[in-house]
């Protein structure tokens, strides 16, 4: 009897055995499978040019990747034409399978952070609040590709150079569609910086001086004339002032690849707190790189000397 009783526990035994063996197989390792990705999310701006503009706030209610929602993220009124020089803002961060996203989402808030309205706004000199009108949502055209087993981190360029227009004393966003093409998603860790000096920034005889990223075999004259929104060079990747005092110019998270520059000169001309186009600027480089296609690789600087040698059409 008693071997009888010893051989039912060691079978008991083995089925309890097996059955905890085969759930433990099934079961995925932490960091695997479902978990994807580590990506964080940030969002960036090229500023608006404007003499009477002190700067440039939105309020962000929500973003998401392929449906899926930042996490640890509340709604936020952040300046964002603060973000400049490749400085970021950290919105949050999620999980995503590896491989291009399929969608990319802002949702922007009529009221700020803290309940009160305007949420998207503009400070100009004399610290009056203007509203900026914005469409609740926002969807990117743009892809991005999450890479296997990587720190992910997507920047959200908004631009405000290229989406912000000021008509009369009113300010707003340019079409949604416009918009939507004029916000840029890009991986961090796919991109690189182009830096440059200006050696004869007084050549441009200018107020402002822009420099604007095209990829290459992109650019024609008539980017210099406003679409129908009003703004001029939209098809630019990106862009930066180069600085008055110093000459100076940083272009960041331009994603590798093959890029032109070209240089825009701006001024007051009526002293109404506008920039006007006045005319594009010709330049050269001390080197042997072409101003009209040079390579941008990941994780590296492009960095520029350069001089102004006239206005063209002038």
């Amino acid at each position: 009897m008693l071997f009888k009783n010893l051989s039912r526990l060691g079978l008991l035994l083995g089925l309890i055995l097996f059955v905890s063996c085969s759930e433990d197989d099934s079961m995925e390792e932490p960091g695997t499978g479902t978990e994807g990705n580590s990506t964080a999310v940030y969002i960036t701006d090229a500023p608006v040019d404007e003499a009477n503009v002190e700067a440039v706030f939105i309020t962000v209610s929500e973003v998401k990747i392929n449906g899926k929602a930042v996490e640890g993220f509340n709604k936020t009124t952040l300046e964002i034409s603060s973000l400049i020089k490749g400085n970021t803002e950290f919105l949050g961060e999620l999980n995503l399978e590896a491989g291009s996203t399929s969608d990319i989402s802002l949702m922007l808030a009529d009221t700020d952070a803290s309940g009160d309205g305007p949420g998207n706004y503009v400070v100009t000199s004399d610290g009056a609040k203007q509203e900026i009108a914005a469409a609740t949502e926002i969807n990117l055209t743009d892809q991005v590709e999450i890479v296997s087993d990587m720190d992910n981190e997507v920047v959200l360029d908004f631009d405000l150079r290229k989406s912000l227009k000021h008509e009369g004393d009113t300010y707003s966003f340019v079409s949604e569609s416009q918009l939507e093409n004029n916000i840029r998603a890009v991986n961090e860790i796919n991109t690189g910086i182009v830096t440059g000096n200006v050696d004869n920034t007084n050549e441009a005889n200018a107020d402002v001086v822009v420099a604007y990223a095209y990829k290459a075999g992109t650019f024609d004259e008539a980017q210099s004339n406003a679409n129908s929104d009003g703004i001029r060079f939209s098809n630019a990747v990106s862009s930066a002032v180069v600085s008055e005092s110093n000459g100076e110019f940083e272009i960041h998270f331009l994603e590798e690849g093959d890029y032109e520059l070209h240089f825009a000169s701006y001024s007051d001309e009526n002293q109404d707190g506008k920039l006007e186009f006045s005319s594009l600027v010709e330049a050269n480089t001390a080197s042997s790189i072409d101003l009209g296609s040079f390579a941008v690789e990941a994780n590296s600087e492009v960095n520029l000397q350069i001089s102004f040698t006239g206005l063209l059409g002038l």
